[in-house]
């Protein structure tokens, strides 16, 4: 099985990435749906949600509740939006393969603006909001994966350029992938 997991920052188009992705017919599951859904269910903010996930069942426990999202059937999947190299690990160790990263990356007022424009409830409306949201993401071990990236893909430019690069990139690993 060949998993691709898409990361980056809030607002950097990881959304788009994963949109790419379902084009070319590949199941993608999200792990902020996961977080989404912990918070409907309890009643919380999707940051506290993000939390008291973690701290009840360890820095892997998101990308546990993702994996019981796979698609048994699938050869290929992309995961969108691990946070930490651990996460990563336990990907790669229940499913027996490496994991493909694809980091993207965008300049902060851009990502500023997206988050603004998209609305989610969870999204920083204040300046403030979004630097502490940007931190709370770092120190889970977001900015570590960089390092561990596969590809990087900048996204400053038109959004047809950065849907090209992706494309591009996926249809190389499926490819591939046979």
């Amino acid at each position: 099985m060949l998993v691709i997991v898409i990361t980056g920052l809030p607002g950097s188009g990881k959304t788009i990435a994963s949109d790419v992705a379902r084009e070319l017919g590949l199941p993608v599951v999200t792990m902020g749906d996961v977080i989404r859904d912990e918070a409907i269910k309890s009643g919380i903010s999707s940051s506290t949600a993000s939390v008291t996930l973690r701290l009840r069942g360890g820095t892997r426990a998101i990308a546990y509740k993702t994996l019981e999202k796979i698609p048994k059937q699938s050869n290929i999947v992309v995961i969108d939006g691990a946070r930490s190299i651990r996460e990563i690990e336990a990907i790669e160790e229940a499913l027996s393969t490496r994991v493909v990263l694809i980091y993207v990356v965008a300049p902060w007022k851009a990502r500023f603006e997206r988050l603004l424009r998209r609305g989610r409830p969870d999204d920083p409306r204040t300046i403030e909001d979004f630097l502490m949201r940007d931190l709370r993401e770092l120190r889970y071990g977001l900015g570590d994966l960089i390092a561990r990236a596969d590809y990087i893909v900048v996204n400053e430019s038109s959004i047809e350029e950065f849907r090209e690069n992706v494309r591009r990139i996926l249809t190389s690993l499926i490819s591939q992938a046979g």
